[in-house]
């Protein structure tokens, strides 16, 4: 049962799906808002376990795509018609399923590098995230967080981070706009292979190993980012770092799950809260 899975907090506060789930206490609410309360965390159970085993929705049939759609707008649906609570927008988020055409090869590379022989891929994709603060005077920041390894050079699927920051800004009671600034590669972490390569521990280290070692580790590339609507938006308006840079539905969030929509390149985002 994936809502009872240890191993991302946030699961954990899911609690267990249908024949799993304990009984709610809720003080002061009608049995209606309880009865609502508990459909709602059912849903959400059921969605989660049907993203389970699709390597973020890499790996999905579109059968199973079909399936997921549909128990997503069953989550959706408790908060249609409602303005969402921003304030609890604020965190990391991770992603554990989506149909974004610029996410989905990222995911497949993991799959594409596969071998019979079962021997690592040249690149293996570890945890994405986003990581929100929360909305001041209708404004806040957005990072998309890419966590990747090399084997045997970097410590596993988490030997790099790239970071792609932006800025939104809340438009309606659901959508917001992006607008991409910088992207950042850094946060590197060797394996203890290749520390052991570069300083062995039975050697004494010299000064020149310790400051490879201590370069390598605080390595970091920061680059001015665009995104394909800020470059458009930009050539018509002469501004494209004001410019922005795509549209996003959020079309469910509470304190343990967000589901977003891309509205111009499309695609379909769920997360689950991290921290």
């Amino acid at each position: 049962m994936l809502c009872s899975l240890s191993q991302p907090a946030q699961l954990k506060r899911l609690g267990r799906c249908a024949r799993h789930q304990r009984p709610t206490v809720v003080h002061h609410a009608t049995a209606a808002e309880t009865a609502t309360s508990q459909d709602a965390q059912m849903a959400k159970c059921a969605l989660l376990e049907a993203v389970e085993n699709t390597n973020r929705g890499s790996r999905a049939s579109r059968a199973r795509r079909g399936e997921i759609e549909e128990l997503q707008v069953a989550v959706e649906s408790f908060q249609s018609g409602q303005d969402l609570d921003y304030e609890k927008l604020g965190g990391m988020w991770l992603l554990r399923y989506t149909t974004a055409a610029d996410v989905l090869p990222i995911l497949e590379a993991d799959v594409a590098f596969a071998n019979p022989l079962g021997l690592p891929g040249p690149v293996s994709i570890g945890n994405i995230y986003q990581r929100f603060t929360s909305p001041v005077d209708g404004a806040g920041k957005v990072d998309n967080v890419i966590r990747f390894s090399v084997p045997y050079l970097l410590e596993d699927r988490e030997g790099v981070t790239v970071t792609v920051e932006a800025s939104y800004e809340v438009r309606s009671g659901h959508r917001i706009a992006l607008t991409f600034d910088a992207a950042q590669v850094g946060d590197v972490k060797i394996s203890e292979g290749l520390e052991a390569v570069i300083a062995p521990a039975l050697l004494p280290r010299t000064p020149l190993q310790g400051l490879l070692l201590q370069s390598i580790k605080q390595f970091t590339l920061r680059l001015p980012f665009r995104s394909a609507a800020q470059v458009a938006a930009g050539l018509a308006t002469g501004n494209s770092r004001q410019a922005a840079g795509g549209s996003y539905q959020l079309t469910y969030l509470d304190e343990d799950m967000l589901i977003g929509r891309a509205v111009a390149l499309g695609g379909t985002f769920v997360f689950t809260r991290e921290a």
